[in-house]
């Protein structure tokens, strides 16, 4: 009989809305509940929403479920709402336009969770496009409490099913209470499985800023347990007594749709500690592409173009066997140039300068169009056997730093000898170092022969 009970007031809770919201009429019992708690039938309630360390909904979803849940309880009429929720809005809101002394803020804040109780959804679960949980109302002496019955409400389709920034921070917690002695940790970036995703990046700043948070932690500062907290480079080799090890991937579900996955896992002399699993998350909060490309069509996509100041371009596409090959290259401001060919499988070598060729490394001017390689007295270079190849440049105003571009000339042709072959690591590493130069811009075409 509760068993039917229980189905019957979650079916009349998603049902299509008629004369009234069968949602809002649901919620009576727990209303009464709560005003006989209170000692009074005009209720003010501030709905807190869902805990923060939960992994059922995402960050956007529970937002979303909050709301949902403000508006019914509105919707019956016996219930003000306190802003206990949007004390962060209305400070920003009321600091950018009238200003706010501390004591003011702290008399809002007090105001805001000022109701006759909190309101708490406990123990959110998801099931396809709905969420379903529980009110708890807690008054503000704590002296009494009321639950509801499932409650459930419509999410988003295709919204993620888990907070990234809660999987981390929970795997991270985790972390700390099976090694509380560990005192540093390697980042190794995370890896996108079938190719190159900028998501992979975008989650390993993620990890970073939760890593960072416990090694800030007042427990560890109280405790005088330091964290040292590494990112290693992109392509580099990670170790240390800790390491933190990502993967990205993407698939689709039966109907078609884009699925993104994450798991993650700290590694202790061979033992893993603390690991997510694989978790579906939402990629819609991480600003990144979760589409896993070949690393070549990566490269290109996620090039530092600013604006056009640089242009590369191919004489011809495709190129045939026997044809000469060449590159057009134009300026649209003065900046120094570093040119290299990158292969399919991360591999690389650099084409410009050269050294022992004062005329390779002549900065370019605003409006300079060069040819590579005629425009810099160099050697024809003929097509031969079929290829696909990015011949990729960056830009610099006054030029590389000077540990960097002395990186860059190590490993250059010179007049008397070839270029150095940079295996994918180096070229991984060589890629964000460059990234990261103030004012860098970059340009690429794709050299085909077929």
């Amino acid at each position: 009989m509760r068993r039917a009970r229980a189905f019957g007031l979650i079916a009349a809770l998603v049902g299509t809305p008629a004369a009234a919201d069968p949602g809002t009429a649901a919620l009576a019992p727990f209303l009464d509940a709560v005003a006989a708690c209170a000692g009074r039938a005009d209720l003010r309630l501030a709905v807190v929403g869902v805990e923060p360390g939960q992994t059922a909904l995402s960050r956007e979803q529970a937002e979303e479920v909050r709301l949902a849940v403000e508006s019914r309880l509105q919707a019956t009429g016996r219930v003000r709402l306190a802003a206990a929720a949007d004390v962060v809005r209305i400070k920003a809101l009321r600091e950018g336009t009238t200003g706010l002394s501390g004591a003011e803020a702290e008399a809002q804040i007090r105001e805001a969770f000022a109701g006759d109780a909190s309101v708490f959804l406990v123990e959110p679960r998801r099931a396809g496009e709905t969420a379903a949980f529980r009110l708890q109302a807690i008054t503000r002496s704590a002296a009494c409490k009321a639950t509801s019955e499932p409650v459930v409400v419509p999410i988003r389709v295709g919204a993620g099913v888990a907070d990234i920034d809660a999987v981390m921070e929970l795997a991270v917690r985790a972390f700390a209470q099976a090694a509380p002695n560990a005192g540093a940790v390697a980042i190794c970036p995370f890896v996108a499985e079938g190719g190159h995703s900028t998501c992979a990046g975008a989650l390993t700043d993620r990890l970073v800023i939760a890593l960072d948070a416990e090694a800030r932690s007042a427990n560890r500062i109280l405790k005088g347990a330091r964290l040292d907290v590494r990112r290693n480079p992109s392509g580099t080799t990670c170790e240390g007594p800790v390491t933190a090890r990502g993967r990205f991937s993407q698939d689709r579900d039966a109907g078609g749709n884009a699925r993104a996955w994450m798991e993650l896992e700290f590694q202790r002399g061979g033992a893993v500690l603390a690991p997510t699993g694989r978790r579906r998350i939402g990629t819609e909060g991480l600003g990144c592409d979760p589409t896993p490309r070949p690393f070549l069509d990566h490269l290109a996509a996620t090039a530092r173009t600013d604006g056009g100041r640089l242009a590369v371009s191919a004489t011809a596409t495709p190129f045939s066997a026997g044809q000469r090959l060449e590159m057009r290259i134009e300026s649209k401001a003065a900046q120094s140039l570093y040119c290299w060919v990158v292969a399919p499988d991360e591999t690389a070598f650099v084409a410009l300068p050269v050294r022992g060729n004062p005329a390779s490394s002549v900065p370019l001017k605003a409006g300079d169009v060069r040819r590579y390689p005629r425009g810099y007295g160099l050697d024809e270079i003929v097509a031969g056997a079929p290829f696909e190849n990015l011949f990729a440049c960056f830009g610099v105003s006054g030029g590389l730093p000077p540990e960097l571009e002395a990186r860059w000339l190590a490993v250059a042709p010179g007049t008397e000898s070839d270029a150095r072959l940079l295996q994918a690591p180096e070229v991984l590493d060589l890629v964000d170092r460059i990234r990261a130069t103030p004012g860098v811009t970059e340009a690429a075409a794709r050299i085909v022969v077929r």
